[in-house]
């Protein structure tokens, strides 16, 4: 069923996909949304969101807002605000965000870490 969910992903709000016959090593920081279809060796840096597909291979440390994981990720990942494990995706490393989220199927071998937002009492956060 999730690898429906990714068939359902808009392409267009993507301004990079890097298509299943595609392979690249080295780094990579973007400021825009990127899906990852293929495969990555090296370091991904977004400030936006980034999808990786089901049929992806990536051997990289991640940073990013936002990830959505349908495939492989073997490396560190670090979101700002969320992580979402799709079935049957796998990780091998560890994740640290303040929001994750874990379909049933997924398999991760790694720390976890969720940091803490503290809200001041003007409602800004520390």
């Amino acid at each position: 069923m999730p690898i429906d969910d990714f068939q359902k992903i808009d392409e267009d709000f993507f301004n990079t996909i890097l298509e299943e016959d595609f392979f690249f090593e080295g780094d990579i920081k973007t400021h825009d949304a990127l899906m990852v279809k293929g495969s990555l060796k090296g370091t991904i840096v977004s400030d936006n969101l980034i999808v990786v597909g089901p049929m992806s291979a990536i051997n990289a440390d991640m940073k990013t807002k936002v990830l959505q994981c349908f495939g492989k990720i073997v490396g560190n990942i670090s979101a700002t605000e969320e992580v979402y494990i799709h079935a049957p995706a796998s990780i091998m490393g560890d994740i640290s965000a303040p929001l994750l989220t874990i379909e049933k199927g997924c398999s991760i071998n790694g720390k976890i870490s969720m940091p803490i937002t503290i809200q001041k009492t003007n409602d800004s956060e520390v």
